[in-house]
């Protein structure tokens, strides 16, 4: 399968900018390589909030150029996205909601792929769920 748009769940950020995750890394690089990638507001808000709760306002610098320099698309949560999340959360009762915010802001993106370190999120069938090793 060849991948055209990679979505990434906040926990490979985490993975690559803080724990220096060569898997991690290899994955952005390949994604910007075979396509374009993407991630979410919340993404943006659960990364910072780390940041900021451990006065590391150097980490979220260095996350915000990791963005710019990669080109990720930041997608925006709108209603399409909520209504979205709603229909995932209703199938899969046990989802945390800002986990079914992510899927559905991959999916009305345009992704086919999500990459996340959460191996619950592996049940879902609509677009395909990867957890690197």
């Amino acid at each position: 399968m060849t991948v055209k748009k990679s979505f990434f769940d906040t926990s490979i950020f985490i993975y690559a900018l803080e724990n220096n995750s060569e898997t991690a890394r290899n994955l952005f690089q390949h994604a910007i390589t075979e396509g374009t990638a993407g991630t979410s507001t919340i993404t943006l808000m659960e990364y910072a909030t780390g940041c900021l709760k451990h006065n590391r306002p150097d980490i979220l610098d260095n996350f915000r150029r990791f963005l710019k320099a990669l080109r990720f698309e930041v997608v925006p949560v709108n209603d399409a996205i909520a209504f979205k999340a709603a229909e995932i959360r209703s199938q899969y009762e046990f989802f945390k909601q800002m986990d079914a915010l992510q899927i559905a802001a991959a999916i009305v993106s345009g992704a086919n792929v999500f990459y996340t370190n959460d191996k619950q999120l592996l049940q879902f069938q609509e677009i395909a769920v990867v957890r690197p090793q």
